[in-house]
C-alpha cells in the first residue's frame, strides 16, 4: 500500500478504517479507496465465476495474434485479457499490459489463483510487455502471442526469466 501523505496503513487494517482526515490539507480520504488503480475498473454486480472465464477463454484458444486486436477475432495480449473479463465477469479492465499491471493488487507466486494475471517484462521490468491469464494451478496461462491464443506454461524456460509479477483482478467462485 502507498504512504497517503506520510499516512501509511498496512492491508489487514483497511477494512476497519473507514476515513482519514488530513486537517492541514482539508483532504478525506478513504482508505480502502484506490482511487489510481480503480478509475477504468468496474465490479460485476453478481458473483463471479471461474467456470464463466474459463468458458469464454478457452473459446478463444487458436484465434490469430495481431498487435492491438481486441477481439473478438483477432487479439493481442492485454486485448484478450481485457475482452474476458469483460465479456464473462462485466469488469472492465485497463486497454495495456502496462495499465493493467498497475491497476490492481500483486501477488506473490505461491499466491497465485487460477483467474490472475501474471505480466512479463523483456528488460528488467522497466515496461510490463505482456499479459496473460492464470488457467490453473500448475502454472499454465492462456494468452495472446505470436503463435495465437495458447494455452502454455508460464514457467516455460523461455517465460520464466521474464516474469514481473501476478496481479489478482477480482475474487472467483
Amino acid at each position: 500500500m502507498k504512504p497517503i501523505q506520510g499516512i501509511q496503513a498496512t492491508s489487514n487494517h483497511t477494512r476497519t478504517l473507514s476515513t482519514i482526515s488530513l486537517k492541514q490539507k482539508g483532504q478525506q480520504i478513504k482508505a480502502d479507496s484506490k482511487p489510481e488503480k480503480t478509475a477504468a475498473t468496474s465490479d460485476k454486480t453478481s458473483t463471479a465465476k471461474y467456470s464463466d472465464l474459463i468458458s469464454l477463454l478457452k473459446k478463444q484458444l487458436g484465434k490469430s495474434y495481431v498487435y492491438g486486436a481486441v477481439g473478438p477475432d483477432t487479439f493481442d495480449c492485454s486485448g484478450l485479457t481485457q475482452y474476458i473479463f469483460k465479456n464473462a465477469l462485466n469488469k472492465t479492465l485497463p486497454r495495456t499490459a502496462q495499465t493493467q499491471y498497475n491497476a490492481f493488487d500483486h501477488v506473490s507466486h505461491s499466491n497465485v489463483k487460477p483467474g490472475d494475471l501474471v505480466f512479463f517484462s523483456y528488460n528488467g521490468g522497466a515496461t510490463i510487455d505482456h499479459v496473460g491469464i492464470v488457467v490453473s494451478g500448475d502454472n499454465q496461462m492462456i494468452d495472446a502471442q505470436d503463435r495465437g491464443v495458447i494455452k502454455e506454461s508460464y514457467m516455460a524456460s523461455y517465460w520464466k526469466p521474464y516474469i514481473a509479477g501476478y496481479a489478482h483482478v477480482t475474487d472467483l467462485d
